[in-house]
């Protein structure tokens, strides 16, 4: 632990701050022009696009789908989501901290040819509610629902109120013609992904659609086999993602979810393998 965490966390805290971003643009071989608004956050890596990318997330969202990604964060997949979607598409973004929300409706608002970019400024619960979510630099970079662990386990110091809602029923009361053309759901939610997957069962039953969910760093075994076992009996098979060119490569199967620390699994339905 670094000296100015140990002070932190003793509530010797910096005050918050506000980071910008710088617009950078990218030309695809397909594409043309992807505009990106890269937040200034100084723990934030660039997000870059390329052609290969996009053209390969094709294979599982049509022109015209519909996306859901929870944790959206900047933007940087929601934009992706968006060009492989195509301008008939939807992507829905997710995501509560108000601290990167500038950027990713920044981001949402660029790249007319691609899909609509609709976000959503709460985090995906069972019922509407407020909870903290705990952040471990006063920029509100990475951080999230961490649960029961205290501040001297996950060091996360910098709390922030957010508002929970069902995505689901915003959704249905936005735009409920989308949910049947929904191609993928993203989440990435610091070990929360099993819940917020559950909360949209419904929808994952009747529309079967490939799942990108992130096996948190410090989930236990327990809980990651909770979440294989859950995939399974939904009747999907978990891939480790390697990168967005190879999405289905290696199975991940119960026994293996120790196997890595920290890493995403591609879920295809049974049904709907290619």
């Amino acid at each position: 632990m670094k000296l100015k965490d140990f002070f932190a966390l003793l509530g010797f805290k910096k005050p918050s701050v506000s980071y910008g971003y710088e617009l950078e643009d990218f030309t695809l071989e397909s594409e043309g022009k992807v505009s990106f608004a890269q937040w200034q956050h100084p723990k934030y890596g660039r997000t870059t696009f390329d052609q290969a990318s996009v053209d390969a997330l094709r294979r599982y969202i049509s022109p015209g789908s519909t996306v859901i990604d929870i944790g959206a964060h900047s933007g940087d997949t929601s934009v992706l989501f968006a060009l492989a979607a195509g301008p008939d598409g939807v992507v829905f973004a997710v995501e509560p901290n108000r601290y990167v929300l500038p950027i990713l409706r920044k981001n949402a608002s660029l790249n007319p040819d691609a899909a609509r970019i609709e976000v959503l400024p709460f985090a995906a619960t069972h019922a509407p509610c407020r909870m903290t979510f705990n952040y471990s630099d006063n920029g509100y970079c990475n951080g999230g629902d961490l649960g029961e662990e205290t501040k001297w386990s996950h060091g996360h110091v910098y709390p922030l109120e957010v508002e929970g809602r069902n995505v689901i029923d915003e959704i249905v009361s936005a735009e409920p013609d989308r949910l049947d053309r929904t191609a993928l759901v993203k989440t990435d939610t610091e070990g929360n992904d099993l819940s917020v997957l559950k909360s949209m069962k419904e929808l994952i039953g009747r529309t079967r659609p490939h799942i990108m969910a992130e096996v948190y760093t410090r989930t236990p075994a327990s809980e990651r086999r909770a979440f294989l076992s859950w995939l399974d009996e939904m009747g999907y098979d978990a891939y480790l993602v390697d990168s967005w060119t190879d999405l289905t490569s290696v199975e991940v199967k119960v026994d293996d979810v120790m196997n890595w620390k920290h890493y995403d699994v591609f879920c295809v339905h049974r049904d709907r393998k290619i």
